[in-house]
């Protein structure tokens, strides 16, 4: 059952009162230190339009990485370097140059390393408009997965984009080292007055030399203090529609400094603290702070769900479609393991990119969930003298960390025309709305077990996403999107 104000790592006062314990949560003010768009898709002509927001009076350091659909496998990252109140729009697309997907922005905000740069075999492009402004495109790569048995390019075309704050940037004393703020701060034509400065800051070595305390990374640092948010909107340009959707906001994610080489996989979703907040549900100031085995574990605490629910609309006389996205951003962390021995909870299986001697395949983790549907006038079937027919629950998995799912038979399109790892699942009614249920569990660890059970800690799995409508008015198209609601839940003792 769900609890209030208690603490799993139970730390007492003299007083003999549980002290507070901060932790990772999620933002109801829809600001933060991580920003996760559940979803992205440069495939069969869409594109995904993202904006990143520092709402401070402080230069953020940023690290943005695209991940990949199937395991979370990484296909960009880049350090951004936000001036205060700066805004960076970009858009995810195909590579107009190749197979897979690609970034492309014209915003002036610094980037390290420049977008539009050489890159291997994935180099980018620097196109000069004739106002003047440059448009930049860098490919997504497949250097991760390149070992898997599912290697194309392609399978870039759809995934998720993780935001992690590494830091407030600062002027350092000794200007010989670098006026870094001052650097990202744009002037009043909106350009940044010295990007190359940024960038000679790690070839130079100067960001990337041992500090002298043990800490690297760290001249003209201070640690993340949040105050980002994001937005995006999934457009076909064919299809006359868009989907606008908003990102998921962690704060108080961690309080030392992230700041890490571009070239580097660090941060990962996993660096964060240790401590997590979960909020229940019921309003108020009631939630659960608990202490986690890590801090990959304490942001899949953050973000825990035991169902999703919402709407579905296929109403054949609007030519109504319904596709779900149901993303689960730290799943990578907990399943690219040897073994399923080795898993970290809540998840229990293991990605295997590639298996097999003769005949090779991949043996993706995948995850049991029970799937409830209801119809417009059905929605009481649990009251004690319902109505009949009472829904169907089938038990079915889901395997992809990004997982695209419209609802029809088989063959069913698209509402948003996704193709690159689409799934089906059947829906009964024209119209109602549905429900997947996670009887996943993660033990939390962090308390005195002789006077609390083991069976203690918080159920579910660390999803997000949301359902995308499309309707259709002869040759026009109408899309709306709205997020997923969840359903926190936590076994205390107390």
């Amino acid at each position: 059952m769900k609890k209030s104000l208690i603490s799993l790592a139970v730390a007492t006062t003299v007083a003999g009162t549980a002290a507070v314990q901060a932790g990772q949560y999620v933002s109801g003010d829809k600001t933060g230190q991580v920003i996760l768009f559940p979803f992205y898709n440069a495939d069969n002509g869409n594109a995904t339009n993202m904006h990143i927001v520092n709402t401070t009076d402080e230069v953020k350091a940023v690290k943005i990485r695209f991940v990949e659909y199937k395991n979370s496998d990484e296909v960009l990252d880049f350090n951004l370097y936000l001036s205060e109140h700066d805004h960076f729009a970009f858009g995810v697309i195909k590579n107009p140059n190749g197979e897979g997907a690609a970034v492309i922005t014209a915003d002036n905000s610094c980037t390290v390393p420049a977008l539009g740069s050489p890159n291997g075999d994935f180099s980018g492009t620097q196109t000069e408009q004739p106002d003047g402004s440059i448009v930049r495109v860098q490919p997504f790569v497949n250097y991760q997965y390149i070992k898997d048995f599912d290697n194309s390019i392609e399978r870039t075309l759809t995934g998720h984009v993780e935001v992690i704050e590494m830091g407030v940037v600062n002027d350092t004393a000794d200007t010989k080292k670098g006026l870094y703020a001052t650097y990202a701060t744009h002037d009043a034509t909106g350009v940044p007055a010295n990007c190359a400065g940024l960038d000679a800051a790690w070839a130079s070595g100067e960001w990337s030399k041992d500090s002298g305390n043990g800490l690297k990374n760290n001249d003209g640092m201070s640690a993340p203090a949040g105050g980002l948010y994001g937005l995006a909107y999934h457009i076909n340009v064919a299809e006359a529609a868009a989907f606008g959707f908003e990102p998921t906001a962690i704060d108080d994610w961690s309080s030392t400094i992230q700041h890490s080489d571009p070239g580097s996989l660090e941060p990962s979703i996993g660096n964060g603290q240790v401590n997590a907040v979960v909020e229940d549900g019921e309003g108020g100031d009631q939630h659960v702070e608990v202490t986690a085995l890590s801090g990959t574990q304490a942001t899949s605490v953050a973000l825990a769900t035991t169902s999703l629910s919402n709407d579905v609309m296929l109403n054949p006389d609007l030519g109504g479609q319904t596709d779900w996205v149901v993303t689960f951003p730290t799943k990578r962390v907990h399943v690219d393991k040897a073994a399923k021995s080795d898993v970290i909870a809540p998840f229990t299986d293991n990605w295997v990119g590639i298996t097999g001697t003769t005949t090779k395949k991949e043996d993706p983790a995948c995850e049991p969930v029970t799937i409830k549907q209801w119809d417009r006038e059905e929605a009481y079937t649990a009251a004690e003298n319902g109505f009949s027919p009472s829904p169907a629950a089938t038990v079915t998995t889901l395997c992809n960390e990004v997982a695209v799912i419209a609802m029809g038979a088989a063959g069913t399109e698209s509402a948003m025309e996704v193709e690159t790892g689409l799934t089906n699942l059947g829906f009964p009614y024209a119209e109602g709305w549905q429900r997947f249920e996670f009887s996943q569990f993660a033990f939390v660890a962090g308390f005195n077990t002789d006077t609390q059970s083991t069976t203690d800690g918080v159920h579910g799995l660390p999803a997000i996403g949301f359902a995308a409508y499309k309707v259709q008015n002869g040759a026009m198209s109408y899309g709306n999107a709205a997020e997923h609601k969840t359903n926190a839940l936590t076994s205390l003792s107390g």
